[in-house]
């Protein structure tokens, strides 16, 4: 049984609707499983299920690097659930998407596993599998099922290939089976944040480095980088020692530290070296 997640008054869950499913057989304790994104920034969501009047539901636990969360209800009865697959899929092997599409729940798409173990910058490497299956907005949350229609993982994103078909990024079935013992008990994981932007992923800046450096175009007003003294036309040239060539380093050297930890960083402002700790805050 696969689930759609929304806010009590109807509004999106912070970024948006999406998907849970209850992990395992059935749930007298009505355990769900989501993304975080879904979820972490309100504690009472409700959650419709099939043939069931909406339920409320309580935010338990979740892990923002890993973008999984989970929810639990209080059902009049045991839950049907899908059941975690044994093994993970491999590339080429045949997945389904079964979401809630802008709203409207039991929408199936197919395709197949395209690549294992990707990682996302700032967040935990290798966490997510990629899958030709059409996935729209609304549907995080949904599970990615195996032929034998068990999980294998859960939806977090849309993708697009460079013909610009849709498809879709799903956290990982070793990463669900590794997470949701810590998050059943409660365990809230948060993203490190240093609240500065600029280009885009991976786009080489040119600077007074060359090459080298993350360009800063904007810093947000109390962050830790305003807070740390940060300025839009410095370029971070080193992160606790270790050179940053572009915006994909920076945000990779983020994601390996945790909220509240200080960090050394180098500048170049005005064709000056000038160094700079920020205590990293919790990503919004």
């Amino acid at each position: 049984m696969a689930g759609y997640v929304r806010s009590p008054t109807g509004a999106p869950a912070r970024r948006g609707r999406g998907g849970a499913l209850p992990p395992g057989r059935r749930h007298p304790q009505g355990w769900l499983l989501t993304a975080a994104h879904v979820a972490r920034r309100t504690e009472k969501l409700q959650v419709e299920l099939p043939g069931m009047a909406a339920l409320d539901a309580t935010l338990v636990g979740y892990d923002a690097t890993r973008d999984l969360a989970i929810l639990r209800v209080n059902p009049p009865s045991p839950l049907p659930a899908l059941q975690l697959a044994d093994d993970a899929p491999g590339v080429g092997d045949a997945v389904a998407v079964i979401g809630a599409p802008r709203g409207q729940p039991g929408a199936m798409t197919t395709g197949e596993v395209l690549a294992t173990g990707i990682s996302l910058p700032g967040v935990a490497g290798g966490n997510f599998v990629r899958v030709s299956a059409r996935v729209q907005p609304g549907e995080s949350g949904a599970p990615l099922l195996n032929s034998q229609a068990q999980v294998v993982g859960v939806v977090v994103a849309s993708t697009f290939d460079r013909s610009r078909a849709r498809g879709g990024l799903a956290v990982s079935l070793q990463t669900i089976q590794a997470v949701l013992p810590q998050l059943r008990q409660g365990a809230r994981v948060e993203r490190a944040w240093i609240g500065i932007a600029g280009g885009r992923l991976g786009e080489r800046q040119p600077g007074p480095a060359g090459d080298q450096g993350a360009i800063v175009q904007r810093v947000m007003p109390q962050s830790p980088g305003a807070t740390a003294g940060l300025r839009p036309g410095d370029v971070v040239v080193e992160f606790e020692g270790a050179p940053i060539h572009n915006w994909m380093d920076l945000l990779a050297a983020t994601g390996q530290r945790q909220p509240g930890q200080s960090v050394h960083l180098v500048v170049l402002r005005d064709g000056q070296r000038v160094e700079v700790t920020v205590t990293l805050g919790v990503r919004p």
